[in-house]
C-alpha cells in the first residue's frame, strides 16, 4: 500500500460457540480510506484508496461480504452474527484499491 503502514486486523469472537446457535462476530483493521477528495498539506488531491471488499468465509464458503464506497469511515468496523453446527476456519479478506488484499483466520470451536 503506498503511503501507508501496514493495516492491523483485529477479529474478536468467542472461544467457542455453541452448534446452531447465533454468535458475534467483530472486525475492524485500520486504513485511513482516502476518498479521493481530500487535499494534502501541498494542496494536491490525496489519491483514492479505501478498502473496497470485504470478505469471510467459514470452511470456505462464503457467509458474510461487503463492498466498500469512499463515504466508509477510516477503520472500518463490521459486525454481525453467524451460525454454525461444526468446527472451522472462518478467513477474513480486506481488499484495497490498489489490488492488496490483507488476511486473516481465526478458529471457530464448537461445543
Amino acid at each position: 500500500m503506498s503511503a501507508m503502514t501496514s493495516p492491523t486486523m483485529r477479529v474478536k469472537l468467542p472461544k467457542s460457540v455453541t452448534a446452531g446457535a447465533p454468535f458475534t462476530v467483530r472486525t475492524r483493521i485500520t486504513h485511513p480510506m482516502h476518498t479521493g477528495l481530500r487535499r494534502d498539506s501541498d494542496g494536491e488531491l490525496v489519491p483514492r484508496q479505501i478498502i473496497n471488499r470485504f470478505v469471510v468465509r467459514f470452511n470456505g464458503t462464503e457467509v458474510f461480504s461487503a463492498s466498500l464506497e469512499p463515504a466508509i469511515s477510516a477503520d472500518p468496523y463490521f459486525e454481525f452474527e453467524l451460525v454454525v453446527h461444526d468446527d472451522g476456519d472462518l478467513d477474513f479478506e480486506w481488499i484495497d484499491d490498489d489490488g492488496a488484499s490483507f488476511s486473516l483466520q481465526r478458529r471457530v470451536n464448537v461445543l
